[in-house]
């Protein structure tokens, strides 16, 4: 019996699963540079969103202040000092 195909399908089976790792891994190296792309700006979005809460939260306690009765302010003023 002649070896020659058996060496051969190695061979060729071989180069096939080479040729897919290598498709493989240059499809995760774009995947990861994609997301240390998109990174950056997804943590400055959270930080946006979060000044804007606080803002929120602070202009709730500026309206309500200016809203509120002047004596109840005068008396929680009062009993601060």
């Amino acid at each position: 019996m002649d070896p020659t195909p058996i060496i051969l399908g190695m061979v060729a089976g071989s180069m096939g699963t080479l040729a897919i790792q290598s498709l493989a891994q240059r499809k995760v190296k774009r995947a990861l540079a994609d997301a240390a792309r998109t990174a950056p700006e997804a943590r400055e979005q959270g930080l946006q969103r979060r000044e804007t809460l606080d803002m929120h939260n602070r202009l709730a306690v500026l309206e309500e202040i200016v809203t509120d009765q002047p004596r109840r302010l005068e008396a929680e003023i009062d009993s601060l000092r």
